[in-house]
């Protein structure tokens, strides 16, 4: 008894419960056996006892119509004994049941007790979303207490000897732009950081300090490669230094650990990840540190971070990269004549984890770069390197489409709204979401007015452009069950196809009409909320129910990426728990409704 109770303590919302009301459970707790076709629960009656599934199956019927499942670590009754209220539904075995019986006096005494217990089960989709994220946090923070120091999250060593001039290493600190310099003596190194440089300023001529050995730390405190981080952040919080040299087996240097950065492997890694980029010296270093983002994600999953949050904040890490690569790989004679912009999930800022590449290049009219070409080639595949897919559909800056002058697309905008076939009502959704991030952006801003303008003369147009939110059917059917008919994926729901892309594609053609700069589909919500399209309560439900879709898709991806699969947007049902199956059922229906609302809106029943 006592182990299986062990178990059910894993699981929310027992999880909740301190140790001493989960003894209670052990002392009244009953372990009970039903046969198929028992009903637990009648309709119109009153429950005496929360169940808690251990194994087997119970549907929740309304006039012998199916409107729920129940199975294993499931819990049913827990709302009609709070209400204390009669039951909606009959409770049937559908497979044979082993369950625990919680009475209903030590329910209701544990619900007064434990105010989050009891909220549980009354939460709302946010609130389990973030009960979700909070589990699966649990389950995985061990990992970051054993990860080790690497090159990887080092700054450079900054070496000089111990004879040199202090105004000449200064100034090699300074051309190398190192965070200290390490002082080569002839027995081991010192260390010598902004605190020293404050001594010589002040002390210089008292003390008549000349050469770099005379201001050193020494002997440094320093760690070899491969030593634990946690470890580490107690050394260095420990002494009071922020400055700690890593040596190598032989030990001599081979970088110096800030403790910045460190606390930032700690929390989320967008520090040492963004300041590796904004120093990065050349193609390569960018490339280097803009692989970690991944890193920095999972980190920030784990931690239960919203993830239109951590799309943000990834958005604000690859503008810092298109940046860097933009100035290291565009010759300077391009950089007022061109824009470089970024299309879909990029320009939206709501990419995660990679993608595939979606880019663009604006010319300046009449400009005409020489090795145009081998130029955007290279661009191309440095974002091969850092792990970006190329785009399936070939848009890219390498695709002469998608790389020329402002006026080529004018007429481009002018014959997709005058003659809106299938291919041309994509091209402006990929346009429409683009975003430049490096070089003149005023030729982009330009284009966008125009794009504007046209659409404003062409109003007939946006039921056209709004129509394909009905391309794809709902993953959820009659009596809240989900559909599964993609037979290569047995038990599986395509969350972009079900649910994201009419949502994202409903909230686009809104946002068109009114005339809308703001790419992100969150912002566009906030700004048609603002205009007095909708009502802020519809607003809120619909950026939560983006929020809860992004969140599992982000989740199967991950693991998906961990167990080395292909990762897509499938999400595996068999996977979720009760908590994770209602919460994403509430968000599909908030999709599915939005969707006839944009579909009344543009009269897309009348759209040939």
């Amino acid at each position: 008894m006592i182990a299986l109770l062990d178990r059910l303590k894993e699981h929310l919302p027992f999880s909740l419960l301190d140790e001493t009301q989960q003894q209670a459970i052990e002392a009244s707790a009953q372990i009970a056996y039903y046969p198929k076709k028992v009903q637990l629960i009648a309709a119109e009656s009153r429950p005496e006892t929360l169940y808690y599934i251990i194994k087997g199956l119970v549907e929740a019927k309304e006039e012998e119509e199916l409107v729920d499942l129940y199975h294993q670590d499931d819990t049913f009754g827990g709302i009609e004994l709070i209400e204390d209220q009669e039951s909606d539904f009959d409770y049937v075995v559908t497979e044979e049941l082993i369950c625990y019986e919680i009475p209903k006096e030590v329910f209701l005494t544990l619900c007064k007790e434990n105010t989050d217990f009891k909220n549980y089960f009354f939460s709302s989709i946010v609130e389990r979303i973030e009960m979700i994220k909070e589990r699966k946090e649990s389950a995985k923070m061990a990992d970051i207490m054993v990860a080790r120091v690497e090159s990887s999250i080092l700054r450079s060593a900054c070496i000089v000897d111990a004879k040199m001039p202090i105004l000449e290493a200064i100034a090699i600190l300074e051309e190398e732009r190192a965070v200290a310099l390490l002082v080569k003596n002839e027995v081991g190194y010192g260390i010598v950081t902004d605190a020293d440089l404050r001594k010589y300023i002040l002390h210089r001529e008292e003390q008549n300090l000349t050469q770099i050995s005379d201001i050193q730390t020494y002997p440094i405190i320093s760690v070899n490669e491969g030593e634990l981080l946690f470890n580490v952040l107690l050394l260095m919080t420990g002494n009071s230094i922020k400055h700690l040299p890593v040596l190598d087996l032989n030990d001599e240097p081979i970088g110096v650990l800030v403790l910045i950065d460190l606390l930032s492997y700690f929390s989320n890694q967008s520090h040492l990840i963004g300041n590796q980029i904004e120093k990065a010296e050349d193609l390569k270093s960018v490339i280097d540190a803009s692989k970690r983002i991944d890193v920095m994600i999972k980190t920030l999953h784990l931690k239960g971070v919203k993830s239109r949050y951590i799309a943000r904040l990834v958005s604000e890490m690859h503008k810092k990269m298109y940046a860097r690569l933009f100035e290291f790989i565009f010759p300077k004679a391009w950089h007022k004549k061109c824009t470089l912009i970024l299309m879909g999930s990029e320009g939206r800022g709501e990419q995660i984890l990679r993608t595939d590449q979606d880019n663009a290049m604006i010319f300046e009219d009449g400009f005409e770069p020489e090795g145009k070409e081998e130029t955007l080639l290279q661009f191309t595949e440095a974002l091969d390197e850092i792990g970006f897919p190329r785009c399936e559909g070939n848009v890219m800056v390498i695709n002469p489409k998608w790389a020329k002058t402002g006026e080529a697309y004018r007429e481009g905008i002018r014959r997709w709204i005058e003659y809106p076939d299938q291919e041309g009502l994509m091209d402006l959704a990929i346009f429409y979401d683009s975003f430049a991030v490096a070089g003149n952006i005023e030729l982009f801003k330009a284009l966008r007015s125009y794009l504007f303008e046209e659409v404003g003369k062409h109003k007939t147009f946006l039921p056209h452009f709004a129509r394909p939110i009905e391309s794809f059917e709902s993953p959820i059917g009659l009596f809240s069950r989900f559909i599964s008919t993609d037979k290569a994926h047995k038990d599986e729901i395509d969350i972009k196809k079900g649910a994201l892309f009419t949502l994202i594609h409903g909230v686009r053609a809104l946002a068109l009409e009114h005339a809308i700069t703001k790419t992100n589909t969150t912002e566009r919500i906030k700004v048609l909320n603002n205009v007095g399209y909708m009502n802020k309560e519809d607003a809120v439900n619909l950026i939560e129910a983006l929020e809860v879709l992004n969140t599992f898709r982000l989740h199967a991806r991950l693991e998906k990426m961990e167990q080395g699969k292909e990762t897509d947007n499938y999400i595996a049902l068999k996977q979720l728990s009760k908590l994770e199956k209602d919460t994403l059922k509430e968000a599909l229906k908030m999709v599915e409704s939005f969707k006839k609302r944009v579909s009344y809106h543009f009269h897309l029943s009348m759209v040939s």
